[in-house]
């Protein structure tokens, strides 16, 4: 049976005050019936209670789309150096206004306040109750993933069937290197003592060129402070001395400049970055699990062990340490709060947040993975600030990257999650669009590309990359661009889904054994899915060169490339998109070679070129 789930317009104030989940129901709900407590509903006015059908979904994100706007003009002011003391612009309470979910800046709402003080009291707490409607997370069990796409039963008649968890447990199984599983407590030989201080700088550089940017965690001057401490006195049992040496191993795993390093020389870098992350992990998991007292500097050091494993291409273990970073981050940001501390005003905390954001985001943007609840504090928190001209462009790259993000989390609300909209369902014969009609699909997707386009184009001109497929030297350039095709992909997918199912449903009086009739498609959806198949092409163009070399979007990526050509497969098959889909052999080839590189045994990537060779077979050149 399809139905869209109930939720309580208001919570009650025992549910509320508890963060538990209410039915709203009248004289008591049942959570305060179970508890024998009173049950008070605060009364505010009906009218002003949205609803969360696709319709009013619809008028959210319309909303939001004026905060976007204001976005842009920030983030010009910001590239041209307006003084980040500014009132009202770049102090650190002005930052909150780029964030794109922030209804509490949307001119829309602010202009229809009353004048009375209590009218605004009562004001804002509905306020408040409509920002809480109005967040888009990433929701469980929802159908964006390439695992999902091998449901379908098109994609299953042409390369087999696989279980809905089957990347998840295929990682789950994936042992770790011995000397990492159980971090002994033995005092071992520090890599250290067979280096010298001027490969420990090269390592350092290493770093700063090819891995700080994704993350830009503390400034070179922060890290040059625990470097000399470290050469000094030798590795002590400190969160310093684990960043210090996570710096050093990333430093190994990657070589700025350089695509296409020869496997042995890799294998060698590989085998020098696992003995220095041995001792930081050592180090790192004492302080974890026995340290009472959170510390910024241990958040910072488990996103440094993510990003180690992020690299590798182990997004289990990468999000396990960035969900112990996410947990201890909330820990302390909680007892600074409780004691009047104002963490907002210091940088360092604003960018552990916000890594901790991205790592997780895309982990669950792929894998049902738990989540640790910092993904609904983004609505709360401002965005890091540039301390040092040299970082500039950095925290620029860094910040539109966390509102396209924050974009692509929306996409999966709105489009993929299985609550509202049921345009993925993996049932044999999907039922489409259940709980949403196709006038409705059209009208979100153009509000969501409308989106797209209006963060790309809020981006300064100097550092934004180019759309299509020219050549960009700059690899956190080359990340936004791949962002954006991702974004317009996953937007304009359910209309090749909406075809695939018209395909696959058979018409009342069909005889079997004869074929389907050919049913022309709207011109609209043709349009639809042409920029769908024409984001796929571009994706894959634009992601290889990124696969060619360790990143932290290394696993993302290729999960991602699977999925645009799967999505291709099922354009190719439909007769109605067959013309206007390209010849899936050349883009395969493109793809497969970076995928073997990284096709360990048992590993994800050998599972996707498996998978990848039997879409090839299955599907001659046309």
């Amino acid at each position: 049976m399809n139905y869209t789930r109930r939720r309580a317009l208001l919570a009650c104030d025992f549910c509320r005050h508890r963060k538990r989940k209410c039915d709203g129901a009248r004289p008591k709900c049942s959570t305060c019936e179970e508890s024998n407590a009173d049950c008070v509903y605060k009364e505010l006015p009906a009218d002003r209670v949205e609803s969360a059908s696709p319709s009013a979904v619809v008028d959210r994100l319309t909303r939001i789309e004026a905060l976007l706007e204001e976005q842009s003009q920030r983030l010009d002011d910001f590239a041209r150096g307006v003084p980040q003391d500014t009132p009202g612009l770049w102090s650190p309470r002005a930052t909150r206004a780029l964030n794109p979910l922030d209804l509490s800046h949307s001119p829309q709402i602010g202009a229809a306040s009353p004048a009375s003080a209590s009218n605004r009291s009562q004001e804002n707490l509905l306020d408040n109750r409509l920002h809480e409607q109005a967040q888009f997370l990433i929701p469980y069990g929802h159908s964006t993933s390439a695992n999902s796409l091998l449901a379908w039963p098109r994609v299953k008649a042409l390369i087999g069937d696989y279980p809905e968890d089957y990347f998840f447990t295929i990682e789950e199984s994936l042992p770790l290197p011995t000397c990492l599983e159980l971090p002994s407590d033995t005092e071992q030989e520090s890599p250290l003592s067979v280096l010298n201080p001027t490969v420990l700088d090269s390592l350092a550089h290493n770093y700063f060129s090819g891995v700080h940017p994704n993350f830009p965690l503390f400034s070179y001057q922060e890290f040059c402070g625990w470097h000399v401490n470290l050469c000094k006195h030798g590795p002590e049992n400190t969160p310093q001395t684990a960043i210090c040496l996570c710096v050093y191993a990333l430093g190994c795993l990657v070589t700025p400049g350089d695509d296409h390093v020869d496997l042995d020389v890799q294998a060698k870098r590989d085998q020098l970055a696992l003995q220095f992350f041995q001792t930081a992990l050592r180090i790192i998991l004492r302080h974890t699990v026995w340290s009472f007292r959170p510390r910024l500097e241990i958040c910072q050091a488990l996103i440094l062990a993510s990003s180690y494993f992020a690299h590798l291409g182990r997004p289990l273990h990468s999000w396990k340490m960035a969900m112990y970073a996410s947990h201890k981050f909330m820990l302390l940001y909680d007892r600074l709060k409780r004691v009047g501390t104002v963490t907002d005003d210091n940088d360092s905390y604003m960018r552990v947040f916000w890594s901790c954001f991205m790592i997780e985001c895309d982990r669950a943007a792929e894998l049902d993975v738990p989540r640790s609840g910092i993904e609904p504090q983004a609505d709360k928190m401002p965005l890091p600030r540039t301390l040092t001209m040299a970082e500039n462009d950095d925290i620029l790259y860094f910040v539109a990257e966390t509102a396209i993000r924050r974009l692509l989390n929306r996409i999966h609300s709105s489009l993929y999650s299985r609550e509202h909209a049921d345009i993925n369902a993996l049932a044999e014969v999907p039922a489409m669009l259940n709980n949403i009609s196709l006038p409705k699909l059209l009208t979100l997707s153009a509000e969501l590309n409308r989106q797209l386009e209006e963060w790309y184009h809020s981006i300064p001109s100097r550092i934004r990359p180019p759309i299509g497929t020219e050549r960009v030297a700059n690899d956190r350039a080359k990340v936004l661009r791949i962002r954006y095709y991702a974004a317009r992909h996953i937007i304009h997918r359910p209309f090749i889904l909406y075809v695939a199912l018209q395909q696959t449903a058979t018409p009342t009086g069909h005889m079997p054994g004869s074929p389907l009739p050919i049913t022309a498609l709207p011109r609209v959806v043709q349009e639809r899915c042409q920029i769908c198949i024409d984001s796929c092409q571009k994706y894959l163009y634009n992601v290889v060169e990124m696969l060619d070399k360790r990143s932290p979007y290394l696993w993302t990526f290729s999960q991602s490339c699977m999925a645009c050509l799967l999505v291709l497969l099922l354009s190719k098959s439909s007769p109605l998109l067959a013309p206007s889909t390209p010849d899936l052999r050349p883009l395969t080839a493109l793809v497969l070679p970076r995928l073997t590189r990284w096709a360990t045994p048992g590993s994800s990537f050998e599972a996707e070129v498996k998978i990848l060779e039997s879409l090839t077979r299955s599907h001659p050149p046309s």
